[in-house]
């Protein structure tokens, strides 16, 4: 066989003369490396997988789905969850207050309208709809105008997220992160609360800085009196209630028994009876005053307060309808239903505008704190008594001067513990009936005849604040009507206002909306 030949057939020979042992070795080898590129490649996949399947448990893609998308904007789980949780927050608690929410379950479980088919969830997050939709309008338009967060916002952002960090401590969270999970969700974490809270500030400064731009002149505030007489205008009144509920009784197991229809209606009959006997005894002659008073010693359940000044806007449902009827004039009297209950016999002596009641004013003032003992919990009554004979000698002391308003700042700077005022003379400015100072001090700052340049001496004894304020008012901003007529115009036109921007805009469900309840 010629050399040419042999290599031809050893090239076509698939074994190339090996021995069997040697051909077995071979094809063992070759299933080997088969199986080891195999299992290669099966175990990159289930690394592949648990690595895929950790991702998704710590929630990572989870965390970046589209929640809602609102004016083009999308929102991730996390964003969705501070707005929907917040509204859930601050209403479910006064909600199960009233049996109308169990806290236990979820909101997708109740029935906020069940007739309409609306869960406390579509509710809640209807509610965060609105408020997303609003911030996020009120915010571009602040940027887009060249706003920023004022050292005020950024002071409340800071503080706010440091009152999350005081209560995930006081309530044994290890660290803030697992508080604002478990408070708004799974999604939350400081970044997103960050991002939130400086977007909401931003939005609420623009608003405001909107609602002050606004302004209402003598006229404007007039014509909205013209139109809302029966709710500014102060009414006198006298008037005595009669009673028309049924006694309930008990059976012989002290089960509580209701009254029968018709022992309903006796009791009403019996009142008006009673209501009719005082009517005509006023109507023949006698005073109000004396008729009631009558009717007091007869009936020991019976309570009479005299004439009464109360704003329409306060008066009693029950008599409001025949009090502010345009035909009332002095002297009228009356016996007015309250449904099903019993009967008012009501003398209408009048009504005005009140020009005097204060309505918002800036007030000045000096505390002077009551000396507390360091094992004690309070003062003292000797302590409070020197506070308030420092209070008074310091009151003397302004007596004796001027007694301007820039005299009793310079005595504040120099006497007042306050150190929220101790520097800029005692003042407060726009204080309100509503603003968050305690009773007492408001009290004597809304009193009736009350008027700038008025003095006087406030006992507190609000712990941490015990002792005594030197008080001035002063100046009366505006009086209680126009306040409130101010309030009410400012409040409707920032509501147009608010309803025109976001009128719309939409929020759009994204698929990552499940993951927020």
């Amino acid at each position: 066989m010629s050399a040419s030949r042999e290599k031809k057939q050893r090239q076509s020979d698939p074994v190339g003369g090996l021995t069997q042992k040697q051909i077995q070795d071979r094809k063992e080898a070759q299933i080997k490396k088969r199986n080891m590129t195999i299992y290669t490649i099966i175990g990159v996949i289930v690394a592949v997988l648990v690595v895929a399947l950790l991702v998704w448990h710590s929630g990572f893609f989870q965390s970046r789905t589209t929640a809602m998308t609102v004016d083009g904007r999308n929102y991730t789980p996390g964003e969705v969850s501070y707005y929907y949780n917040s509204v859930k927050q601050q209403n479910a608690y006064y909600l199960a207050m009233m049996g109308m929410y169990d806290t236990s379950k979820s909101a997708q479980e109740q029935y906020y309208d069940e007739e309409a088919g609306t869960t406390y969830y579509d509710y809640f997050m209807d509610t965060a709809k609105s408020q997303m939709i609003q911030v996020k309008t009120l915010a571009d338009a602040a940027k887009e105008e060249g706003m920023t967060l004022s050292e005020d916002s950024q002071a409340s952002v800071e503080s706010s997220i440091e009152s999350y960090k005081s209560q995930a401590t006081q309530s044994g969270y290890p660290s803030l992160n697992s508080f604002l999970k478990a408070y708004f969700g799974q999604y939350m974490d400081q970044k997103v609360l960050r991002s939130c809270l400086e977007e909401s500030y931003l939005a609420q400064q623009y608003y405001q800085a909107h609602s002050d731009s606004l302004t209402y002149d003598d006229s404007a505030l007039q014509s909205y009196y013209e139109e809302n007489k029966d709710s500014l205008d102060t009414f006198d009144y006298r008037s005595i209630y009669f009673s028309g509920a049924a006694a309930s009784t008990t059976d012989e197991d002290g089960n509580t028994v209701e009254a029968t229809e018709e022992e309903k209606t006796a009791a009403m009959d019996a009142a008006k009876e009673k209501a009719d006997a005082l009517l005509a005894q006023v109507q023949g002659g006698e005073s109000f005053d004396n008729a009631a008073n009558d009717a007091l010693a007869d009936d020991s359940n019976l309570t009479y307060d005299g004439q009464q000044s109360v704003v329409g806007s306060s008066l009693n449902s029950a008599i409001k309808t025949w009090l502010t009827d345009a035909a009332r004039q002095p002297g009228d009297v009356d016996v007015v239903e309250s449904e099903g209950n019993g009967y008012y016999v009501v003398q209408f002596d009048g009504r005005a505008l009140d020009e005097e009641s204060i309505g918002q004013a800036d007030v000045r003032h000096i505390l002077v704190k009551a000396e507390v003992a360091e094992d004690a919990e309070e003062p003292t009554d000797e302590a409070m008594e020197a506070a308030k004979e420092k209070a008074q000698s310091i009151l003397d002391e302004f007596e004796a001067g001027d007694k301007t308003a820039a005299s009793f700042g310079v005595l504040a700077n120099e006497y007042s513990e306050d150190p929220g005022s101790n520097t800029t003379g005692g003042l407060y400015e726009d204080v309100t009936r509503n603003s968050s100072f305690f009773t007492g001090f408001l009290d004597w700052i809304f009193a009736d005849g009350r008027k700038a340049g008025d003095t006087g001496l406030v006992e507190n004894t609000q712990e941490d604040q015990w002792g005594w304020h030197v008080m001035y008012l002063d100046t009366v901003d505006q009086v209680q009507w126009k306040y409130t007529a101010e309030n009410a115009l400012r409040s409707s036109d920032m509501s147009a206002w608010v309803e025109e921007m976001t009128s719309g805009i939409e929020a759009v469900d994204g698929s990552g909306l499940k993951y927020v309840e």
